[in-house]
């Protein structure tokens, strides 16, 4: 992606705005247009790189995603998408295979999300919450490895590109 004609919109709509004034009023809006370039750069590359988290973030709760990133290669944006190791696959046993039991406790509003999780995947209640333990243990295990889960999708900004536009 071209930076440069985006910030070359920018010059032209401030120009056409200060077209309705007086002779000063366009020259001053000709100076400004030249002096706001590194601003409007800078504003661009925040906006996509603030894009490239979000679309990353969203991303990582699928296992095996890919990563977005992005960096200025002179006047161009470019997008570098890197794949990650899915882990290894999640079996859950059914609920016929249970051999220990456990009593938990839960607040009436989590039990009725809990079992709303579940009907929404067609899983008992129990084959789902033994599918979301076994899915935390192996990220936890990945997240100890320096796997795919590593990433901390919670950690805000995880994936931020910073530094100065010289342009």
């Amino acid at each position: 992606m071209q930076i440069d004609d985006l910030i070359t919109q920018v010059q032209d709509h401030v120009t056409a705005a200060a077209a309705l004034g007086d002779e000063r009023t366009r020259q001053v809006a000709e100076t400004l247009a030249t002096a706001i370039t590194p601003a409007v750069r800078l504003a661009i590359m925040g906006a996509l790189s603030a894009a490239a988290d979000e679309i990353t973030s969203a991303l990582l709760d699928t296992p095996g995603a890919p990563i977005v990133s992005l960096h200025l290669d002179g006047g161009d944006v470019r997008v570098d998408v890197r794949t990650t190791e899915p882990p290894p696959a999640v079996t859950a046993a059914d609920d016929g295979d249970t051999s220990a039991r456990i009593s938990l406790r839960l607040s009436e509003s989590l039990k009725a999300d809990v079992e709303d999780a579940a009907r929404r995947d067609g899983v008992s209640v129990n084959t789902w919450l033994i599918r979301s333990a076994t899915s935390a243990l192996t990220a936890a295990a990945a997240r100890a490895r320096g796997g795919w889960a590593d990433a901390r999708p919670n950690t805000l900004n995880a994936h931020r590109v910073t530094g100065w536009i010289n342009g």
